[in-house]
């Protein structure tokens, strides 16, 4: 467990570090999940609750000032308890979600840490004291990736038993709860990523998606017992082909696109020649 722990702990750290150098998204579920299910010795459950949870916070975005909810903190625990317990991807849905709310509490708390030292910055930047703003930034930098690192630290070292025992615990009809709201989370994470990039023109496309994911598919009878026809449904185009024919239709609308900007430009350019040359002419007969 103290090195599960340890493990945690650096990849808490990791996450808020690229996180804050940058912003190079590297942070998001998809890819520090999976980095963490490799680390801990389960690299396959680490890609698909990496890509799970990625969906349920694929229309969570931090605008400005504001924070819905600390995905990269939620998904890291969540998926470590589960893992590490042995447990499914409906637990750790169920532990991330609440978790990156409580984890929005923890990034304000530490935030404003941060924030209360921005007059002594300006004091030592007034004084030219350059060597003090170096070490108050190293300060500030390596005391905020410590907490982190020892809040997954604590956290996994204290806290999976309880998680396993809990989840032990808990009855059959709840766990079949977990199992329905692990199924509906992925479609509203879509669901708010469609709601800001909606618009009536990307509609067209929208729909054709959906429909060579629900159209292009076979049914054949496989066991006819009692009386009973068992069927077995397969897809003629897989997600990953049907991702290539949407790139391919993006490809070509982007190349449009600039086709006709290329246009535009060019016509204002003439536009622009014939009324200069109308001016000149208009001054000489004056």
């Amino acid at each position: 467990m103290l090195a599960n722990a340890l493990i945690v702990g650096f990849v808490v750290a990791l996450a808020k570090f690229v996180d804050w150098w940058g912003s190079t998204q590297l942070s998001r579920p998809i890819f520090i999940v999976a980095l963490l299910g490799l680390l801990l010795g389960h690299p396959t459950e680490g890609i698909i609750m990496g890509a799970q949870l990625e969906l349920i916070f694929l229309g969570n975005v931090s605008l400005g000032g504001v924070m819905p909810s600390d995905i990269t903190l939620g998904s890291i625990f969540g998926a470590a308890f589960a893992m590490i317990v042995g447990s499914d991807l409906n637990v750790a849905i169920a532990l991330a979600v609440p978790i990156s709310m409580l984890g929005t509490l923890l990034y304000s708390s530490m935030k404003m840490v941060v924030t209360s030292l921005v007059p002594r910055f300006e004091k030592h930047i007034r004084e030219h004291n350059y060597k003090a703003f170096n070490r108050l930034w190293h300060l500030q930098f390596w005391g905020f990736e410590l907490c982190y690192f020892l809040l997954g630290f604590i956290v996994i070292l204290v806290g999976a038993d309880a998680v396993k025992a809990f989840v032990e615990w808990l009855p059959a009809w709840v766990q079949t709860s977990m199992t329905v709201a692990a199924t509906m989370l992925p479609a509203i994470g879509l669901a708010l990523l469609l709601k800001m990039l909606w618009q009536k023109s990307l509609a067209p496309y929208y729909f054709l998606g959906f429909a060579l994911g629900a159209f292009f598919f076979y049914q054949k009878a496989t066991e006819v017992k009692d009386g009973i026809i068992t069927t077995e449904s397969s897809s003629i185009l897989s997600l990953v082909q049907i991702a290539f024919v949407g790139f391919i239709i993006a490809a070509l609308v982007v190349m449009s696109e600039l086709k006709a900007n290329k246009r535009d430009v060019k016509a204002a350019m003439n536009n622009a020649v014939v009324d200069a040359d109308d001016e000149s002419e208009g001054f000489f007969d004056d």
